[in-house]
């Protein structure tokens, strides 16, 4: 896992030298994908340098433990299996951020929604759940659309298309 985190870092450097060369400034296209690059690298790089500050931490204390001053090994004893349980979380967190995007993820969306068996009660939860994913969409600055519907007899809706882009 290191070996791959220092070919990111390395990765994210160069693009941070290209972002100041005037060829690439001058090309709009190729600034803009070199910028998404460098902004999709740099969580990763700072979740990377935190661990390994943390590692650095880790071996000090370890280290301390194994030295002569009495206070020290005593400070270093308590702190180390903090230091050991913020290293898990701090890998399970870069392990996260390790995993690939899904290039579908940039792209817009249809949510249908039909009201199933249940007649009118069933109209009205798709109602409840149309609003529910509007609110949600809303939240995270999504722009909707309701592209059909079909509405219910007392409210509600027997069938709703909508359209979901951001």
């Amino acid at each position: 896992m290191l070996d791959k985190l220092e070919a990111i870092k390395a990765r994210f450097d160069q693009l941070g030298v290209a972002l100041t060369n005037p060829e690439i400034v001058g090309n709009n296209k190729k600034f803009a994908e070199t910028s998404k690059e460098y902004r999709s690298l740099e969580r990763i790089v700072t979740a990377y340098l935190a661990y390994k500050k943390l590692l650095d931490d880790i071996d000090f204390y370890k280290e301390a433990i194994a030295g002569s001053d009495e206070e020290l090994r005593e400070l270093a004893k308590q702190e180390t299996p903090a230091l050991e349980a913020q290293k898990e979380q701090s890998e399970a967190a870069i392990r996260q951020l390790l995993i690939p995007k899904d290039p579908q993820d940039e792209k817009n969306a249809i949510l249908e929604i039909r009201a199933g068996t249940g007649g009118d009660e069933a109209s009205l939860f798709a109602g409840d759940l149309l609003r529910m994913y509007m609110r949600y969409c809303d939240r995270k600055g999504w722009k909707t659309a309701i592209l059909s519907e079909n509405e219910g007899t007392v409210g509600g809706y027997k069938e709703v298309q909508l359209e979901v882009v951001g």
